[in-house]
């Protein structure tokens, strides 16, 4: 749904082989399902997640399904071990070496050699953010020394891919005559997200504002809506599950930065973030940056932040225990950490708010706070900018400096 130029690119790049092509999304984008509607011949194997994960387990698993000729080149033989399904079917193995970086390479000319016989094809890696030591410098390997009618294609995703493993560099190696193509699947529109849900339900609601657009999570609201229908919409297990996953993978100041996110449920400036999640400002910068990159913060317009997707804001807010949930929630209207003089995170909000033309009604509509509220926080936050009217809260904020 929605990748017909996608889908388009991609296919004509592959057929002019050799080629390496990078695929790159968040999770739940459809990198799979795009490659599923190739019609190319493919051997698809996957990363997994592992504490210990097995060495070239990612092209065994894509080369075991694989139906090879007769006549191998003898170093096909060194496969024998690791593809017993076929084992009968490649020649005898090699005698042992003495030298194990010799033997590693008899290994990896063994799977180019099994790939040119299976030739035309397509061997895909998914998720190589889980990539193994071993498998990535076999990858790196194959790229360089792929046959005239081999493409490999490696999906991955930006935020789970350790800082020390560049995998966009590999292309910056390539010899000549072999081609390359990066591509990023963003999020779905409006409409598509709306005609994805039409195909799944019946009659679906408005999906976009609570998925932004991402087919996995309209895929399981839909689930849910389909199994409970009537009831009030909530993130499904599997995305709550994947969300405080990521979670608990972050250090502490940035688990509890984005946990005030969460709370603040509003873009909102990183002096203000930081202040309320309660982390030294030292920290602040680095845990902000962790955030960032581990795509559960964005920035949506310059110099403010908040969590991407309200999903994924309903599941850590439900995770963050009572106290902490008070704490933060105290912070927000009281930020101690804030210097004489300047507004506090929720001040701020209802600032953006007054300036985007907003009553006090519809501010604390919005903030689920009571009018008498909002009306408080705007004396105040007219008083210590030296305002005399809410009108000019548009002019203080175009000069950045709240």
């Amino acid at each position: 749904m929605g990748r017909d130029r996608e889908l388009c690119q991609l296919s004509a790049v592959l057929s002019h082989p050799p080629v390496v092509v990078l695929i790159e999304g968040e999770a739940g984008i459809g990198k799979t399902r795009l490659l599923r509607e190739l019609r190319h011949p493919m051997l698809t194997g996957c990363c997994h997640p592992m504490c210990e994960p097995f060495p070239y387990g990612p092209i065994v698993e894509a080369l075991r399904v694989a139906d090879p000729p007769r006549g191998l080149n003898p170093v096909t033989g060194a496969l024998r071990p690791l593809l017993p399904e076929y084992a009968h079917r490649l020649p005898l193995a090699p005698p042992p070496l003495q030298d194990p970086q010799v033997e590693r390479h008899r290994l990896f000319r063994a799977v180019l050699s099994l790939l040119d016989s299976l030739s035309p094809v397509t061997l895909v890696v998914e998720d190589v953010h889980w990539v193994d030591s071993d498998t990535r410098e076999l990858l790196s390997f194959l790229a360089r020394c792929l046959p005239d009618a081999v493409n490999l294609v490696l999906t991955y995703r930006a935020e789970d891919l350790p800082v020390s493993y560049p995998v966009a560099a590999m292309l910056a190696n390539l010899p000549p005559g072999v081609g390359h193509a990066e591509m990023s699947l963003a999020p779905l529109s409006p409409e598509e997200t709306a005609l994805l849900a039409k195909h799944l339900l019946p009659d679906p609601p408005d999906l976009w504002e609570l998925t932004t657009g991402v087919p996995f999570m309209v895929e399981e609201l839909a689930r849910m809506l389909a199994e409970r229908p009537g009831r009030e919409l909530r993130t499904p297990p599997a995305v709550r599950d994947a969300v405080l996953l990521r979670l608990g993978t972050l250090s502490a100041a940035a688990r509890r930065l984005v946990q005030a996110a969460a709370v603040l449920d509003a873009h909102v400036p990183e002096r203000a973030l930081i202040a309320v999640a309660g982390v030294p400002p030292e920290q602040g910068e680095r845990a902000l940056a962790e955030a960032l990159r581990r795509a559960l913060l964005r920035e949506r317009t310059p110099g403010t932040y908040g969590l991407r997707h309200p999903l994924t804001r309903q599941a850590i807010y439900e995770s963050i225990t009572p106290a902490i949930r008070r704490r933060l929630h105290r912070r927000v209207d009281t930020p101690a950490a804030s210097p004489e003089g300047a507004v506090s995170p929720r001040e701020d909000q209802v600032i953006r708010l007054a300036a985007d033309g907003l009553t006090n009604r519809e501010i604390a509509e919005s903030l689920f706070l009571s009018p008498r509220t909002v009306e408080v926080h705007v004396a105040n936050a007219l008083r210590k900018l030296g305002l005399s009217s809410r009108r000019q809260f548009r002019e203080h904020l175009a000069k950045g400096t709240t």
